[in-house]
C-alpha cells in the first residue's frame, strides 16, 4: 500500500515537472520575438532578363529577451528547391532593432513569379527558427519604344529644344542626341538615363541653322541592345524681336494726361534694355512725375506694363511715345503716337484723332427725333379733337 501510494506521489512530482519544463520552454520561445516585416521588389514590373532586387526587412521586437543572429535569407519558387538568391552571415539583430538584406535575381521567362523569402536565425541558446515570407512578382516581355518631339525653347532665342519620350517598359541608358546636317553631325549632347514613362530634354544653339533641314538622332541602349530614334525638322529663321504699344489708355489730368498700357515682344527672340518716355517736341513734353519709364527685358511673346504722363498744349490731339531697346546686340528706336482722346494707339507718324459714337445716336439727331414725335403727336391730337367738335355741331 505504502509503495503504491509512493509510485503515485513520484508519477505526480514527474507530470508537475513536465508540464513546467513545458511551460518554461513555451516563455523562451515567446521571447524570441523575431518578424520579417516587409519585402520590397525593385523594380515593381521587371521585364525578363532585368536584374530584380528584393529587399527584405527584419525586426528583432523590443519584447525579445535578447539578440538573434540572421544566418541565412533566401528566395525560393514556391513548391520547388529552384532558390533565385542567397545571403549568408547577415548579422546580429538586438531587441527592437532591425536590418534590410537585398537580394537580387533575374528571370529569364515572362509570367507571376510566386515566390518565398526565407529567413533562418539563432538565438542565445543556438535554438534556430525559419520564418517565410510570401513575395508575388510580375515579368514582362521587354517593350522599347521612344520618341523625339523637337520644340522652341521659351525665353532662350535661336534654342531648339529635343525631348526625347521612354514609352516602353525598359530603361534607356547611354543616352546621346546628335544634330546633322546634310548627313554630318554639327552638335552634340549627352543626356542622362530616361526611365519608362518618363522623358529627357536636351537642347540645341540652333541660331545659325536657319533654313536649314536638321536632323536629330537619339540614340540610346535598351534591353542589351543599342537603339536610334530619328526625326527632321525645317529650322525657321527667327523673327527679331520687336516692342509695340498694345491695350494703351490715357486719361486726362490737369494740364496734361496719364498713358497706362502693354510694351509687348511681338517677335520671337529676346529684348533688353526697354524703356518708354515722352519726348520734348512741339506741343507735348513730359511729365513731371513720370516722362520715362525702364521696363528691363521682355521675353519673346511677352509683355509688360508701363505708366507715363505728359504735358500738353491746348491743341495737342495725340503724344508721341519713343520706345528704345536692345534686340540681337543692337540698339533699336522708334516712335509710336498714341491718340488723347481715343486712348488708343496710332501707326508711326499718324496723328489721327478718333472719337467714340454715344450711345444716344448724338445729340442733334436725338433731339431732332424726339421733337418730331411730339409734333406728330400734337397733330393727331388737333385732328381728334376737330373730328368730335365737327360731330357735335352737326347734331345740334
Amino acid at each position: 500500500m505504502n509503495h503504491s501510494r509512493a509510485t503515485i506521489s513520484l508519477a505526480v512530482v514527474l507530470v508537475i515537472a513536465l508540464g513546467a519544463g513545458a511551460a518554461v520552454a513555451t516563455v523562451v520561445a515567446a521571447q524570441s520575438n523575431v518578424q520579417v516585416s516587409s519585402v520590397t521588389v525593385s523594380p515593381e514590373e521587371p521585364t525578363t532578363g532585368e536584374q530584380v532586387t528584393l529587399e527584405t526587412e527584419i525586426a528583432n521586437l523590443e519584447s525579445s529577451s535578447g539578440p538573434v543572429d540572421v544566418t541565412d535569407v533566401y528566395v525560393r519558387t514556391d513548391g520547388s528547391a529552384e532558390t533565385h538568391g542567397r545571403v549568408d552571415d547577415v548579422g546580429s539583430i538586438g531587441p527592437g532593432g532591425s536590418v534590410t538584406v537585398p537580394l537580387t535575381t533575374s528571370f529569364d521567362r515572362p509570367g507571376t513569379k510566386t515566390l518565398t523569402v526565407h529567413v533562418v536565425v539563432e538565438d542565445d541558446s543556438e535554438t534556430r527558427r525559419t520564418y517565410q515570407y510570401p513575395v508575388s512578382v510580375d515579368v514582362a516581355d521587354p517593350t522599347i519604344r521612344a520618341d523625339l518631339s523637337i520644340g522652341s525653347s521659351i525665353n532662350q532665342s535661336g534654342t531648339t529644344q529635343v525631348e526625347l519620350t521612354n514609352y516602353g517598359n525598359v530603361e534607356l541608358t547611354d543616352v546621346e542626341v546628335t544634330a546633322s546636317v546634310d548627313g554630318e553631325v554639327v552638335d552634340r549632347r549627352p543626356s542622362h538615363d530616361v526611365d519608362p514613362e518618363s522623358s529627357r530634354t536636351v537642347r540645341f544653339d540652333t541660331n545659325d541653322l536657319a533654313d536649314e533641314e536638321v536632323t536629330f538622332t537619339a540614340s540610346y541602349a535598351a534591353a542589351g541592345d543599342d537603339h536610334e530614334t530619328v526625326t527632321t525638322r525645317m529650322m525657321d529663321q527667327p523673327v527679331e524681336g520687336e516692342v509695340l504699344l498694345t491695350g494703351v489708355e490715357t486719361t486726362r489730368t490737369a494740364g496734361g494726361v496719364t498713358i497706362r498700357g502693354d510694351a509687348a515682344n511681338v517677335g520671337n527672340t529676346d529684348t533688353e534694355s526697354v524703356l518708354v518716355r515722352i519726348p520734348d517736341e512741339g506741343d507735348v513734353s513730359p511729365g513731371s512725375s513720370g516722362g520715362d519709364y525702364f521696363i528691363g527685358s521682355i521675353d519673346a511673346s511677352e509683355f509688360a506694363t508701363f505708366e507715363l504722363t505728359a504735358a500738353l498744349e491746348s491743341n495737342a490731339s495725340t503724344v508721341p511715345v519713343e520706345i528704345a531697346y536692345i534686340v540681337d546686340d543692337e540698339r533699336v528706336t522708334t516712335v509710336q503716337e498714341v491718340g488723347v482722346d481715343s486712348g488708343q494707339a496710332a501707326a508711326t507718324g499718324e496723328r489721327a484723332q478718333t472719337s467714340e459714337p454715344r450711345a444716344d445716336g448724338g445729340g442733334s439727331s436725338g433731339l431732332f427725333g424726339f421733337v418730331g414725335l411730339f409734333g406728330i403727336g400734337l397733330v393727331v391730337a388737333v385732328v381728334a379733337v376737330g373730328g368730335g367738335l365737327y360731330y357735335v355741331w352737326n347734331r345740334e
